[in-house]
Parts: C-alpha cells; sequence; structure tokens
C-alpha cells in the first residue's frame, strides 16, 4: 500500500498546476481518449488475467499467462483496423483537429494495458507485491513529468494524452521485465495443449466476466459519451477531473487491499476456509478510514477546490461533493468486489454492473432533458449508492458459502 501511496500521491500533488495549464476542455478530451482505450484494454485478455490467481499448480498459471498475452495482441491488432476504418468519425465526435493523429496510439495503450493488467495479477499469484508498486510509481512519474512538461509547452489536450500513453507503457514495461528475464524457465510449462486445456476450464472468464468487465467499464468511462451527447467538454472535464481526485483514496488504499483480500481469499476457498469474518473486517476498517475523508468534502468540496486548483475549477468541487457519498460507499465495496470471482458468482457481478450502467444513464438522460448538470449527478449519486448499499450485503452473502473450491 505504501508504493501505491506515492504513486497516487504524485498525481495528486502536482494537480494543483495541471489545472491552472490545463483548461477543463482539455480534460475532457483526455476523458474521451481514455474511455475509448480503458473500455477496450478491460477485455482484451479475455479477462484471463483473473485466473491466474486461482491453479494450484504453477504450471497451469503460466499458461494460463501465456494465453493472456497472446490474446492482448490479438485484441491490439483488431484494434488497429478498426481505427484505421473509423477514425476520422472519430476524431469528429472529439472536435478537436489535433487529436486525429494520436488515434493510432489507442491500439499500443491497449497492448500495454492488456500486458500490464497480465503481469500484474502474475506478480500478485507470487506476492512480489515490491514489484507491483514500483510499477505504479514509474507509471506516475512519467506520467506527471510528461503532463508539465508539455503543459508549459503549451500543447492542450495533446500534453495529457502522451502522458497517460508513456504511463501506461512504462507500468507494464516495468513488470514484464522482471518476469520475462526468467522465460526460459517459464517457457518449460508452456504449451499449447496445456493453454487450450486452461482456457477451456476457466471458460467463465472469457463468457461471463469478459462482458462484465466491458460493461464495468463503461460505468465509470463509458458514460462519458452519454454525458457528452447532453452537456459540453467543459463539464465533461470538470466531472473527468472531479472524479479522478475524490477517486484517489479508493485507490491508494481499495486496490491495495482488493489484491490481497483476492490471494487470501482464494488460499482460504481452497483450504476450505470461511472468509465471510474477513469480508466484514474490512467493511469495517474502510468505514473508519473513509468517513473523514469523504464527509471534508461533501461539506466543503467547492471552496477546498476553488481554492487548491483555481476558480476555474469550482464546478468541479461542486460535482465532488454532489458525488462523494456514492464513492464513499463504492470505496468499501470495490476492495471485495473480487468476491464474486472467487466465488464464482460472475453472471450476478455482471448482473450488478448492468444495473449500475443502467442507473447512470437514467440520471444523465433525464438531467440532460432537464439541461441540469447538478440533477443529473444529484441523481447518480442517489440511484448508484442504493445499489453499492445492496451490493455490501450480497458479497458478505457470497462470503459465507461453503465450498471448497468454485471451479
Amino acid at each position: 500500500m505504501s508504493g501505491t501511496a506515492i504513486a497516487q500521491a504524485i498525481p495528486v500533488l502536482v494537480s494543483p498546476i495541471l489545472s491552472r495549464i490545463y483548461s477543463p476542455d482539455d480534460f475532457g478530451v483526455l476523458a474521451l481518449f481514455m474511455a475509448i482505450s480503458i473500455v477496450i484494454s478491460v477485455i482484451a485478455t479475455g479477462r484471463y488475467e483473473l485466473a491466474i490467481m486461482l491453479p494450484e499448480e504453477k504450471r497451469d498459471a503460466s499458461n494460463i499467462l501465456a494465453l493472456a498475452v497472446i490474446l492482448t495482441f490479438f485484441t491490439s491488432i483488431i484494434t488497429l483496423v478498426l481505427i484505421l476504418v473509423l477514425k476520422g468519425f472519430v476524431a469528429n465526435f472529439f472536435d478537436d483537429p489535433g487529436i486525429e493523429n494520436w488515434l493510432y496510439f489507442i491500439p499500443l495503450v491497449v497492448l500495454f494495458t492488456g500486458l500490464y493488467n497480465t503481469f500484474n495479477y502474475w506478480s500478485t499469484r507470487h506476492k512480489t507485491f515490491k514489484r507491483n508498486a514500483a510499477s505504479r510509481i514509474s507509471q506516475s512519474s512519467v506520467m506527471v513529468g510528461t503532463n508539465l512538461g508539455m503543459g508549459f509547452a503549451k500543447t492542450g489536450a495533446v500534453g495529457l494524452i502522451a502522458g497517460y500513453i508513456l504511463g501506461q507503457i512504462v507500468a507494464a514495461s516495468v513488470l514484464a521485465w522482471k518476469t520475462l528475464k526468467n522465460y526460459s524457465e517459464l517457457s518449460r510449462d508452456i504449451s499449447r495443449h496445456l493453454i487450450l486445456e486452461n482456457a477451456k476450464k476457466y471458460r467463465n472468464f472469457l463468457r461471463i466476466n469478459t462482458p462484465h468487465a466491458f460493461i464495468g467499464s463503461l460505468q465509470d468511462h463509458g458514460i462519458v459519451y452519454v454525458i457528452m451527447a447532453f452537456f459540453n467538454k467543459a463539464i465533461l472535464g470538470s466531472y473527468s477531473f472531479a472524479f479522478r481526485l475524490v477517486t484517489a483514496p479508493a485507490s491508494l488504499i481499495g486496490s491495495s487491499i482488493y489484491q490481497v483480500f483476492y490471494q487470501k481469499a482464494t488460499k482460504a476457498l481452497q483450504e476450505g476456509q470461511d472468509i465471510q469474518a474477513m469480508v466484514l473486517r474490512i467493511y469495517r476498517n474502510l468505514f473508519v478510514i473513509g468517513l473523514p475523508i469523504f464527509a471534508i468534502l461533501f461539506f466543503f468540496g467547492p471552496p477546498i477546490f476553488g481554492f487548491v486548483f483555481g476558480e476555474e475549477w469550482v464546478m468541479a468541487g461542486e460535482i465532488a461533493q454532489i458525488i462523494a457519498p456514492w464513492l464513499f460507499l463504492n470505496f468499501i465495496a470495490t476492495p471485495v468486489s473480487c468476491i464474486t470471482v472467487i466465488m464464482n458468482k460472475q453472471w450476478q457481478g455482471m448482473m450488478l454492473s448492468i444495473a449500475d450502467l443502467s442507473l447512470k444513464v437514467i440520471a444523465i438522460v433525464i438531467g440532460g432533458i432537464k439541461g441540469d448538470v447538478y440533477l443529473t449527478f444529484t441523481l447518480m449519486s442517489i440511484l448508484c449508492g442504493s445499489l453499492l448499499i445492496f451490493s455490501l450485503f450480497l458479497f458478505y452473502k457470497f462470503a459465507g458459502i461453503k465450498v471448497r473450491s468454485a471451479y
């Protein structure tokens, strides 16, 4: 978690500078670029990277690793073809002439994000958490350095996009390089037969978790296109900026707990142990940690944003204030959301994602028709927050299922 803290602290600490050299419109363009990249990247591996944690035998895990890498390269090639065909349409939607040539980098982002996700779980399986932390710190440092350098050169949104791209490349390279140093040893376990055998055994990740992940990525990133359908890039940029900053505490603590919980809960499941007490303890600790952070944001969001980031970002503070209760509940629920994978309840997990996406779209459409951006995010916070309360009860119930192995 300390490594993640440093990685998250770097962009947060320089945000007051970035908010003064980039406009809300620039962050709106970045949000659109990231939305395309992330929505594709999250399904690039067929979600087989999640299965790396599950086999008891190292040989099977090695073949799942190879499978995820192969699928990532395949998805990147398909993405390149789609960009070549749809480049004009996408560039017109962005409404930014300088962005067109950067669309060719989306397949590259898909490739390195898929590789990062794959080697991240391989590292987690082997409990080399320092390696995971080093990749995150490298990613943040390169991204922020590029953002600042190109920002002072007045490159506009291109500076934000370039930083994002280089950060993904560096993060994946750090993890992959450490693992592939032992490629000769790793390759001895890999065979075409075992790749196909594990692909079949864990096919639910492709059949169920992949569409689930796709819908999940639309929840946080795909909705930016719905927002753009009703509002302008400045509003989108304010929302994107607020969302990134408010979720920083969740990313700082939640992602670290998620990784360790996944490893420990998987091992406990293999040994036939009850993990319900573990889930309840995480709920309690995260509630205590998150309450003061999100309470301050809820009561003082606008003046804090105006003072720290400049008067241009007061609207971002107002949006952050409105969505704080929803993101507080998300902060508690996210670290244990992998329980749907561990207990083979991926179908139920996908239904939750579909419900969440539907509620967000409903909120945006209602607020957009009324022409009221604040109504949009108020409805989103209430509806999605209510669904998260239900999810917390459901995750706790899943954790109490008495099974030795769900696969």
